[in-house]
């Protein structure tokens, strides 16, 4: 790094008031835009409430993976579950000071630490940690904000027995027996997580299936890889209430209210993972006239531009939402738009899901339960790739929805270990317009989960040569029909 550009001091006001551009927020996307415009010559304030690399860094993505990583190679001392916590904590900081180190002092970006707020398009005031504040004035100013963890109320649960995942990391001791309220991949990640550390983990979700948004069978398998590891899993269920004296968790249909409810015995924490809220009070926005909708998020358009001119939003605090790879993505779209603003932009980016269990479950694109009649919907049992008998895998699957006779995919799904990596194959292919029918005779490397693809591909083929007259009939007859509509419409 150049020391030249360094910012060592993050708590001091800086000399400079005016910036080309002012980012309130450090995690991936806001990051991304600063790095991203100091490298074509903008100068950057890029402000930070709490850490710097946001919830990803700090209580997201990082340490998540970290503890799964760990736990996953659990020593045999007794101690151990305790130590990975806490190891888990020192690689989170390490990442933390590393960051700061690097980002803080990237080329033409002064990082400091504050809350920011607007006081105009192109004005933002900051208060500094220790109670002054100062303003800055940008022409550009990007809002990064993130979320937080939506926190719910269960009648007479301690505050020292309630987690979300801004607590479950600061952990100290594994509990005995963890609760986890909610389905969705932060509650699943983390029961894969703590039932290898030794807790009982007991999942609830209010929904009839754990990932209500993925497809319904892949929602199954994955239950049933979960059960098998020992988590206990309560769907169509809502925690209610905590008895502190006995340690018990009360739980209630969510579908039923006649059924009796179930109690949960000697549960010592509780984590909550429910969903999340945008973090977008005390920025000014309706001061300023920035729009946002009945959830508080900020309404965006596909540049990532909000309802003032010269004010942007990206990540989970917008319409648009965001994962950590999804908000430095659109960092990217903002800075073409602001470095190039004549440029085309293109359509918004798609935006593949990964529940990093074991397996894992990934998805990509648009797949209804219900198959279009006009959609060919190929399922792979990945338990047959010779890769799956090695690692002794029983559960696997991809699911592919491919449109006949163009061989365009519109969306698939797989659980499979590193089905991570393998759903990045369908994002660029969806990207870029590679139709299935190109796949095939792609060279793939045995043995490996990426077999799948192959075997995907031919059991396309075979289906639409079997129906080739009806899938060529649907299709044309639904061109037609389009293009009369847009010749009417005109």
């Amino acid at each position: 790094m150049n020391d030249v550009h360094r910012n060592p001091r993050p708590y001091e006001i800086p000399a400079r008031r005016r910036y080309d551009a002012i980012i309130i927020g450090s995690g991936s996307g806001g990051l991304s835009a600063a790095i991203g415009l100091g490298r074509f010559g903008r100068q950057v304030l890029l402000i930070e409430r709490k850490h710097m690399g946001g919830d990803c860094t700090n209580v997201g993505c990082i340490p998540s993976k970290s503890l799964l990583h760990s736990s996953h190679n659990l020593g045999p001392e007794p101690d151990a579950p305790d130590l990975v916590l806490k190891h888990v904590r020192t690689r989170r900081d390490q990442l933390r000071e590393h960051e700061l180190e690097e980002f803080g002092g990237a080329e033409g970006v002064t990082f400091v630490y504050g809350s920011g707020r607007l006081v105009s398009a192109n004005e933002a005031e900051i208060l500094s940690h220790d109670g002054s504040s100062w303003s800055a004035v940008g022409d550009d100013i990007i809002l990064s904000t993130g979320s937080s963890a939506r926190r719910i109320p269960i009648d007479g649960l301690p505050e020292n027995r309630y987690l979300t995942n801004e607590e479950v990391f600061e952990l100290t001791e594994t509990p005995q027996h963890l609760a986890i309220v909610g389905g969705g991949p932060v509650g699943l990640e983390m029961a894969v997580a703590f039932r290898r550390l030794g807790s009982d983990v007991t999942v609830i979700e209010a929904a009839q299936d754990v990932v209500p948004t993925a497809l319904p069978e892949a929602s199954a398998m994955l239950n049933k890889a979960l059960t098998q590891q020992g988590i206990v899993i309560h769907t169509s269920h809502f925690a209610t209430a905590y008895e502190a004296s006995t340690e018990s968790l009360i739980l209630r249909s969510s579908v039923d209210d006649s059924q009796q409810p179930l109690e949960l015995n000697a549960v010592d924490k509780v984590l909550v993972a429910v969903g999340r809220i945008p973090n977008t009070a005390d920025l000014g926005l309706a001061e300023i006239g920035v729009a946002t909708n009945e959830a508080g998020a900020v309404v965006t358009n596909s540049r990532g531009q909000t309802s003032v001119k010269g004010v942007w939003a990206l990540g989970d605090m917008t319409t648009s939402g965001g994962t950590t790879h999804f908000a430095s993505i659109w960092g990217r779209r903002i800075i073409q738009s602001i470095v190039y603003p004549r440029l085309p932009i293109g359509g918004e980016p798609l935006r593949p899901t990964v529940v990093f269990t074991a397996p894992e479950l990934a998805a990509i694109g648009t797949q209804p339960p219900q198959k279009p009649q006009d959609v060919v919907r190929i399922t792979v049992d990945g338990s047959e790739i010779d890769r799956s008998y090695t690692d002794e895998i029983g559960l696997s699957t991809m699911i592919v929805d491919v449109r006949p006779p163009t061989g365009e995919i519109l969306g698939a799904t797989v659980i499979s270990p590193r089905a991570g990596e393998i759903i990045s194959t369908f994002s660029l292919a969806m990207k870029t317009g590679i139709s299935f029918h190109r796949w095939y005779g792609t060279v793939i490397p045995y043995p490996s989960y990426g077999e799948m693809i192959t075997v995907a591909v031919e059991k396309y083929l075979r289906a639409v040569s079997d129906d080739v007259g009806g899938h060529t009939w649907r299709w044309s007859t639904g061109l037609a029909a389009r293009l009369a509509d847009r010749l009417f419409r005109r």
